[in-house]
């Protein structure tokens, strides 16, 4: 097939019409000749591709003909305990304390409207854990070694 000028991505949408992904023009002529997909929105004006044997018109949107599930995505800065546990080498956060770290401390509590971000959690020990309580670090008197920080490769 031929085409005489370069489609732009073509958007794949789910059964229940969220937007699923962008695929390039090859990949949207395969859906429809498969039947997995049909054509949602043309372009204007209509793009086609001929062979010898047949003519298809490029769709600009395709709309799936069964749902297909979609993974849960948590948020970009949730971090877990063991993300933050590895972050900071099971080590406490706090200084002068130097522990092995089996907890994890949020430094805006939650009560407060802090989150599970890399930026609000790090490692502590049961002892520093406690002493801090339902207090930021500055209102406990503790410092921390280094500031938290989210790992380039998450």
């Amino acid at each position: 097939m031929t085409m005489t000028v370069p489609a732009p991505a073509v958007e794949v949408f789910n059964a229940d019409y969220s937007l699923l992904d962008r695929v390039g023009w090859q990949a949207a002529v395969s859906m429809l000749m498969r039947e997995v997909a049909y054509a949602l929105e043309a372009h204007d004006p209509p793009q086609v591709l001929r062979s010898p044997t047949a003519a298809i018109e490029l769709p600009k949107s395709l709309l799936l003909v069964r749902y297909a599930p979609v993974p849960y995505r948590r948020e970009a800065d949730h971090a877990s305990r063991a993300e933050i546990l590895t972050r900071d080498a099971n080590r406490c956060q706090f200084v002068g304390c130097g522990g092995s770290a089996t907890t994890i401390d949020h430094l805006l509590p939650r009560s407060r409207g802090g989150g599970n971000t890399w930026h609000n959690l790090v490692a502590s020990c049961e002892a520093c854990n406690g002493a801090k309580a339902n207090r930021t670090p500055a209102e406990a008197g503790m410092r921390l070694v280094r500031e938290p920080f989210r790992p380039g490769h998450l």
